[in-house]
């Protein structure tokens, strides 16, 4: 895919909550480390043709990742895939993995889609490491490999997207000789909470996002000590997020809150606890709210009633981070 390719719209869609990984720096592993409640489980097939049935989808892109959970997880995906590929004729997909899950004939099946769909589908395969794989813990490295190979001899793109830590960028120069020789893609990605004080696994690089550690900008933006700068990807791209309980919000950021527990009562509270419900609300009914037409981007005035730290910690700074 061009990534100068702009689309009309963007949606990431969480097709699952459940995941075979537990990286220390997901909401999920933190959820379960709390012994804290969340919905697990997946959406269904049926769901997503109800949801997009009506949908113009030609000009649409389509991330299947999510905040808590990993798609392939998903037994209904390869149905799912097909309705959005092949009866929507959506204009791409990408699809976000650790890839330690799944046998040779689904990956091999997967790789055949993407080639038929003219390598529309694409996989995303999260792999921070050649010998090792610290962050991804509970996923076997060899058996991501396996899949790996399956998937791209059986024609499927794919993009190899390596998150930089202080423990595998010693390997980055080997990651680089693999993609050439097997003719993909491979990002150097650098995430900015790999930077906190808290993270488990560390990253250096990430510094030049912000140096700041996540804990110093959280401190500030609690204490209300910072400008109104957002840079927000729902308004400038377009993008949504659906979550796996059903939810549609902005982004996924705002899901990270909701799960957390009460960090969104202000917009529930005002609007209602099912204001972005898609088992009772269409996806146009939900986009065409008050909150989303006005509110939201009203909101980032930090001294709006409605306003939400989060969005600043996530995309303010004119979404340096």
């Amino acid at each position: 895919i061009n990534y100068l390719v702009k689309f009309s719209r963007i949606y990431e869609i969480e097709l699952s909550s459940l995941c075979n990984a537990k990286c220390s720096g997901c909401m999920r592993t933190m959820l379960d480390n709390e012994g804290k409640d969340y919905y697990k489980g997946n959406i269904f097939y049926d769901e997503i043709v109800n949801w997009f049935s009506d949908e113009d989808l030609t000009d649409t892109k389509l991330k299947l990742c999510g905040v808590l959970g990993d798609p392939i997880a998903n037994h209904d995906l390869e149905d799912i895939l097909h309705f959005f590929l092949f009866d929507k004729n959506v204009k791409y997909i990408e699809i976000s993995t650790n890839g330690g899950i799944r046998n040779y004939n689904f990956w091999d099946n997967m790789g055949e889609m993407s080639a038929m769909s003219n390598k529309r589908m694409e996989i995303h395969w999260s792999i921070d490491g050649v010998t090792k794989n610290d962050y991804r813990e509970n996923v076997n490295l060899q058996k991501v490999w396996e899949n790996f190979h399956t998937y791209i001899r059986a024609g499927g793109q794919s993009i190899w997207q390596y998150i930089e830590f202080d423990y595998n960028k010693d390997e980055i120069p080997i990651a680089k000789h693999i993609a050439e020789s097997l003719g993909i893609k491979l990002y150097i990605r650098k995430s900015w909470r790999n930077n906190a004080d808290a993270a488990v696994f560390k990253s250096e690089a990430s510094k030049s996002i912000d140096e700041r550690t996540y804990e110093e900008v959280t401190e500030l933006i609690n204490r209300g000590e910072y400008e109104n700068n957002i840079v927000c990807r729902h308004k400038k791209q377009n993008e949504y997020f659906i979550s796996a309980n059903r939810r549609l919000w902005p982004c996924c950021h705002l899901q990270d809150e909701y799960v957390k527990g009460d960090n969104l009562d202000k917009i529930l509270n005002y609007y209602g606890e099912d204001f972005n419900n898609l088992t009772l609300h269409s996806i146009s009914s939900i986009i065409e709210s008050e909150w989303y037409q006005n509110a939201l981007e009203r909101s980032w005035d930090k001294h709006d009633p409605l306003h939400l730290p989060r969005c600043h910690l996530a995309c303010g700074d004119n979404g340096k981070r």
